[in-house]
């Protein structure tokens, strides 16, 4: 440590204890307190004596609040929460004092800096509790979703939802997932809605729910005639159809097509582990009326395809599934479930059509 800035560190202290206090004939003079403090935490980093700098501006953070310096209480804890998580190792502390800060900010009208400090917050509790670090990015996307700028949060979203999918929290992806998807829904390119759609049909294939799988995917082509048509609603279709069929191979060369590549790292790497239930089914097998759960509405929206194939013979490949889908949702008994967080999604007016003459598969 370095002696002569510890002594001044310690001196600074002094000096802003005394402008703090209260005499017989003065008041507290806050605003020169919080100088003499600041001083001091610097002099005390520069001497790598951590402690006493983060006490310092504890103390600064407090002398510029009763000064109504919010902003700057706000940064002089921010400051005490680097030290912390940084040259401390002390995570908690630091996520405890990061969301101080957000108060501060918060009170001050600074949703962009309050946000920010949660998601340092989440940051610092990633490795000691997960359910902590959801909170913290949750409550930051929070802040963003009322403010109506969800757009600012999707890479919070992203951290909480690969955190929450490497630690096998699937089901409050699922629900991140969908948070994010409304926040999508606003933005003119549907790729990143359409990946976030087929990230949310994986999810529920690793909780072993297929079947609601089924119904999210007939939910999100119902509301949405562009995603549908889409590269990932094709992939969507062909996992669906792999566990109807308990086709492993089918499943395997499916999550290994580009597009799939283009997910999040951690919705990539889950997709790689899914295995559908029990064997592989040889093609004997494959007729056996217990290889598919036939009261799934995927099933049901399968027979629906089966019945209207004559319809959509020579069409494109695109064609194909609009016209299956229309048809599907004209007889579709409503269901609160299936339209579980895309009740707000807006209906594309795009019917661009594929030029590749491909039959329906």
């Amino acid at each position: 440590m370095d002696a002569e800035q510890l002594r001044e560190g310690t001196k600074y202290m002094q000096h802003g204890d005394k402008a703090a206090s209260k005499g017989l004939f003065r008041k507290p003079d806050w605003d020169l307190a919080a100088s003499d403090y600041e001083r001091a935490a610097t002099s005390f980093k520069i001497a790598k004596s951590y402690d006493q700098a983060v006490t310092a501006y504890f103390k600064a953070s407090e002398a510029l609040s009763k000064a109504d310096a919010i902003h700057l209480a706000g940064k002089a804890l921010e400051n005490a929460a680097f030290i912390l998580a940084t040259n401390l190792n002390q995570p908690q502390r630091a996520a405890d004092t990061y969301e101080r800060a957000s108060n501060y900010f918060m009170t001050q009208g600074s949703i962009d800096r309050a946000a920010e400090q949660l998601e340092k917050a989440g940051r610092a509790l990633e490795n000691i509790d997960v359910n902590a670090s959801y909170d913290m990015y949750s409550k930051a996307c929070t802040l963003y979703e009322q403010e109506d700028r969800g757009r600012f949060a999707v890479d919070i979203f992203k951290k909480a939802i690969s955190l929450l999918i490497r630690n096998k929290k699937y089901d409050k992806a699922i629900d991140m997932l969908k948070r994010q998807s409304v926040v999508l829904q606003k933005f003119t390119s549907r790729s990143h809605l359409y990946k976030a759609n087929l990230s949310i049909i994986i999810l529920y294939f690793a909780i072993g729910d297929d079947v609601e799988a089924g119904k999210q995917f007939n939910a999100m082509c119902g509301h949405d005639a562009g995603f549908a048509q889409s590269e990932e609603a094709t992939i969507a279709d062909d996992l669906l159809r792999a566990y109807d069929e308990r086709d492993q191979e089918l499943l395997e060369n499916t999550v290994r097509l580009q597009h799939v590549t283009f997910l999040d790292n951690e919705v990539i790497k889950l997709a790689r582990l899914l295995t559908v239930p029990g064997e592989v089914l040889s093609s004997s097998s494959a007729t056996s009326p217990n290889h598919a759960n036939r009261s799934s509405p995927y099933y049901q929206h399968a027979k629906t395809a089966t019945n209207n194939n004559n319809n959509v013979r020579g069409m494109s490949h695109a064609q194909a599934r609009a016209e299956l889908y229309s048809s599907s949702n004209n007889n579709r008994t409503p269901v609160d479930d299936m339209n579980k967080g895309f009740s707000n999604m807006k209906i594309s007016n795009s019917e661009d059509d594929d030029d590749e003459d491909e039959g329906l598969r």
